[in-house]
């Protein structure tokens, strides 16, 4: 091979690995949903001939598969990039509709919250049904072990969460190769069903899905919420948008994963045409005997990954909503120095961990925990369609009219399975709606909370111009440098620099006030990423500003504006104040509420210390008790 075709080559293996890899990262959950979907959805056809419900169900299935996922968001959400990042809260930064003050930007700032918080009850609900599901193979390769299968699936998970110390790189570099394994197995089993009943194929026709709805109304929406189960995992492939190209998670669907799904859910209808039975498990008895085990093997290792990427699109989430100053911020651990949003986040993962658990211990079989899945992917799939079509059409991506009509098909589809799955309530999905609750208060508490801090320090604050120019009066009687840090940008100056100058009468040669926001896109080059402003008095004022999916090393970032303004940094003390917020005296009013759930979650923030990667023998904090 010469230099030029061995240079030629390299970009299209690097290319390949990616789609490999979104397999295993984006495709995971959609991908494990054979194990339980078709047979969900058979079952909620009820009393109706075999003839008619496995048809219509794979009907069902194959344009829910093709609409949702292949046109909606392979085909057009995927294009609405944020600087080449995806999910909910990145459309809402695309938009800037996260610091508007308009009613309008409120309400898709909402939509998104509730979206977001949708996807953390997911998180949790996820994990359990994916390896409960693979765990339930044991009733049929190994029936001894059946009443081992609800503790075997709570060690799984256990060991699952405590592997995420680990890192998403680490413990997901065989991922691709594993769902690429998976995929084929998936296809390959639906061929050897299909071979048995070729005729089973008739199915791809719309009118057996019309044709069941129309025979039993009453149960149409039920089979429809089993059906929605085949397309769980589809809102991921936005999330994961950032991490792999939309192109690359388009080869990886229609190529592999697409055509896999297909086969298997056509080939289980064959098997079912054929012999009723199997109905029971459906997915399992496509396979001979003596590959049950290996099967049982390789599904739980997919259930593993699709549980992973759920986690991982959690932690992303969440470090989006802490950066945007909805949610606590709370100690994060970048694990992968190429892949800035690989994070790990301790708190969410003991929090998803347990519950993830105790849902397993608490529903006991993948059938009883069907009617908890689904309703909250499909109000996050509302709220992404709601943030898509205002994006569509504020950002003039086609004429209005064609906005405003592909934007009523998808919501209109969407509402269908919203609907459908608000049967499921009684029967388990009050689970994912009360963990959304919890999420969505704790994310408007934290936000009412912070402007109520924001109200109670203004009367205090000084301007920044103001102090200096006193200052400048002043001798100077600390001959220390010392960097103030505050992660509010203003004119203010920061109450610790207040709180010294009056409380110790404290005045420096040399203060640098260092203010650090968060910008409404991913990244900040490193161009953009300062703005320095020399002060009276000694005081070098510089704003950092960083993207939403960048990490803070500031001694780092300040290194070089330092030495250029003679400042010592091996000597510089960085003072980081915060505020400790009191309970409200009296709980009257809503916004009394959130006050005091903000003052209880505020005592699980990170410290800013450790956020921006502070010096702690030269770090000095200063409290100030705040009246909410």
């Amino acid at each position: 091979m010469t230099d030029h075709a061995a240079q030629a080559s390299e970009p299209k293996r690097k290319g390949a690995l990616v789609v490999v890899g979104a397999l295993g990262i984006v495709f995971g959950d959609i991908g494990t949903s054979p194990l339980y979907s078709l047979r969900e959805a058979v079952l909620a056809a009820g009393h109706l001939p075999i003839e008619i419900a496995v048809p219509g169900v794979l009907s069902l299935i194959t344009w829910a598969i093709v609409f949702a996922i292949a046109v909606k968001y392979v085909g057009l959400v995927l294009r609405m990039d944020n600087e080449g990042e995806g999910g909910i809260l990145a459309l809402a930064t695309l938009l800037g509709v996260h610091s508007s003050p308009q009613r309008w930007g409120m309400a898709l700032m909402g939509a998104a919250l509730v979206g977001a918080a949708m996807l953390f009850g997911d998180g949790v609900i996820t994990p359990a049904i994916s390896v409960l599901s693979a765990m339930e193979g044991l009733k049929l390769a190994a029936p001894a072990l059946e009443p081992f299968v609800v503790g075997l699936t709570v060690a799984v998970l256990a060991v699952l969460f405590v592997a995420q110390r680990a890192g998403t790189n680490r413990i997901g570099r065989f991922f691709g190769p594993v769902m690429l394994v998976w995929f084929v197995v998936l296809g390959a089993l639906g061929l050897v069903g299909i071979a048995g009943n070729p005729g089973i194929l008739a199915a791809l026709s719309p009118h057996h899905g019309i044709l069941l709805l129309v025979h039993d109304p009453a149960r149409g929406l039920f089979v429809i919420a089993a059906v929605f189960l085949a397309i769980t995992g589809g809102e991921a492939l936005y999330a994961d948008l950032g991490q792999f190209g939309r192109r690359s998670i388009a080869w990886a669907w229609y190529g592999i994963a697409m055509p896999g799904l297909l086969l298997n859910y056509y080939g289980q209808g064959a098997l079912l045409l054929q012999t009723p039975s199997a109905l029971e498990n459906p997915f399992y008895l496509l396979a001979p005997h003596a590959l049950r085990i290996p099967l049982l093997l390789l599904a739980t290792a997919a259930t593993v990954i699709a549980s992973q990427a759920v986690i991982t699109g959690v932690m992303s989430l969440a470090r989006q909503a802490m950066d945007v100053g909805y949610l606590v911020p709370l100690r994060t651990v970048h694990t992968a120095a190429e892949h800035e949003s690989h994070v790990y986040i301790p708190t969410v993962n003991a929090i998803l961990g347990l519950l993830s658990i105790l849902v397993v211990v608490g529903f006991g079989s993948s059938s009883e925990l069907a009617g908890a899945y689904g309703l909250a992917v499909a109000t996050a799939m509302i709220t992404t369609t709601v943030l898509y079509a205002a994006a569509l059409i504020r950002r003039r991506v086609w004429p209005k009219p064609l906005a405003w009509a592909v934007a009523a098909v998808l919501l209109a589809v969407d509402l269908l399975f919203f609907s459908a799955n608000l049967g499921k309530i009684e029967s388990g999905g009050w689970l994912p709606l009360s963990l959304a609750a919890v999420a969505l208060l704790a994310m408007g508490a934290w936000r009412v909370g912070n402007r109520r801090t924001a109200k109670w320090l203004a009367p205090n604050q000084v301007p920044l111009a103001v102090f200096a120019h006193r200052e400048e009066r002043q001798e100077a009687n600390l001959s220390q440098p010392v960097a103030f840090i505050s992660r509010r940008a203003g004119p203010a100056t920061p109450n610790t620099l207040v709180l010294l100058d009056r409380l110790l009468d404290t005045t420096f040669s040399r203060a640098v006030v260092v203010s650090v926001g968060v910008a409404g896109r991913p990244r900040v080059s490193p161009d953009d990423r300062l703005k320095v402003e020399a002060l009276a008095g000694g005081i070098l004022r510089i704003d950092v500003t960083v993207g939403y999916m960048q990490s803070v090393n500031l001694p780092a970032i300040l290194g070089p504006v330092l030495k250029d303004n003679g400042i010592d940094a091996d000597r510089l003390v960085y003072v980081v104040g915060f505020e400790r917020p009191v309970f409200p005296e009296r709980v009257r009013t809503p916004g009394d509420v959130l006050a005091a759930v903000f003052a209880f979650l505020a005592r699980f923030t990170e410290r800013s210390t450790d956020h921006f990667n502070l010096p702690q023998r030269r770090t000095l904090e200063v409290g100030v008790p705040v009246r909410l």
